[in-house]
């Protein structure tokens, strides 16, 4: 239904796609189990996202796996506005949800459309408020060169999760703290092909994740931006300064796009707090984070249990935590020319 519209622009579709979200609570341990892929059926997903990335008009020719034929359609979606677009979606739904809740991706149709090698991701729909429709906009606005959407509500399975274990209780379902979610397995393919093809140059690539912080979650900070590591004792290095907490990680000469994003966007947004972990009391630092953890330099078996370090970081991974209204429709006008601003284009 969402791609049948000829006049939907492509915000129109992400949000169209936002609205089959598994919802809260939805799965019993018996459909959640039926939910979930067979290992012949990550590899066929992994495999697609994949394929997808190397599409260059050829879109319509994109071969589905046959493992997950039944599951996933791909499509060409033409933006009445101009762009057009590759999309992995889910071909049927259950009770108004997707029927399997794996996940959204979308590619621009043509090499040619690629303006950045900085790939967009949105963990937590219906959670994190706004953020499908913020990714997607993004998305289209600088050319980057992916989407991810999860299709499930991180709180869809209330069983808590057994990879990442700490004082706050993740849930099977929270793509960003289990490596069961197929969310993580794409996100790993589009890694994998992103360093075989041109690597990621802390000038023009990143992963960047967006999510939605609470009005009592960081206060101070309209938008706090972290790449999976923190500052407490003993995790980073510090650097002598007048300020308590501030990190060589975050402060050294050394060009990062998290460095790179954050001075872009508190020149897009003068009036707002734009903060680093090194000038911030606040603790959303994505160390938990088991797509971070990975990125920076854990291996993928041991990224449950095992955190980063300032050693092994490369700072490709970025996480933005924001407060509601950075992701209104509002604030992608000034979103759109901070990332422009941080990352060369191709």
């Amino acid at each position: 239904t969402c791609l049948k519209n000829a006049t939907s622009t492509f915000e129109d579709l992400v949000a169209c796609f936002d609205a089959y979200t598994v919802s809260e609570g939805y799965y019993s341990d018996e459909t959640y189990t039926a939910a979930q892929p067979t290992d012949d059926q990550l590899r066929g997903w992994e495999d697609l996202t994949t394929s997808l990335l190397s599409v260059d008009g050829n879109c319509t020719s994109v071969v589905v796996p046959s493992s997950i034929a039944y599951v996933y359609d791909v499509s060409l979606f033409r933006d009445p506005e101009g762009p057009a677009f590759c999309i992995a979606s889910e071909s049927s739904s259950v009770d108004g949800v997707y029927a399997k809740g794996w996940g959204l991706l979308a590619v621009p149709a043509t090499i040619a459309a690629v303006k950045r090698n900085i790939h967009l991701a949105a963990p937590h729909p219906a959670y994190d408020l706004f953020t499908p429709e913020q990714a997607g906009a993004l998305f289209k606005s600088t050319g980057a060169r992916s989407l991810l959407i999860a299709g499930r509500v991180r709180t869809a399975y209330m069983a808590p999760s057994d990879c990442v274990t700490s004082s706050t209780i993740y849930y099977k379902t929270d793509p960003a703290h289990e490596i069961a979610e197929p969310f993580f397995s794409a996100s790993k393919a589009i890694r994998a092909w992103q360093h075989a093809n041109g690597g990621c140059p802390a000038a023009s690539c990143a992963f960047i994740q967006l999510h939605g912080k609470g009005a009592r979650s960081c206060p101070s900070d309209t938008i706090f931006l972290s790449s999976g590591i923190g500052i407490p004792p003993g995790s980073l290095p510090r650097i002598r300064s007048p300020k308590p907490g501030r990190s060589a990680w975050y402060t050294d000469p050394a060009a990062r796009p998290v460095k790179s994003l954050r001075a872009a966007l508190a020149a897009a947004f003068p009036t707002w707090t734009v903060a680093l972990p090194s000038d911030s009391a606040c603790r959303l630092t994505a160390t938990d984070n088991v797509f971070g953890r990975l990125v920076n330099g854990v291996p993928a078996q041991a990224v449950c249990t095992n955190a980063s370090n300032a050693a092994l970081t490369t700072g490709e991974f970025v996480h933005i935590e924001q407060a509601v209204v950075s992701r209104g429709s509002a604030a992608y006008l000034a979103w759109t020319a901070a990332i422009q601003a941080a990352f060369t284009p191709l």
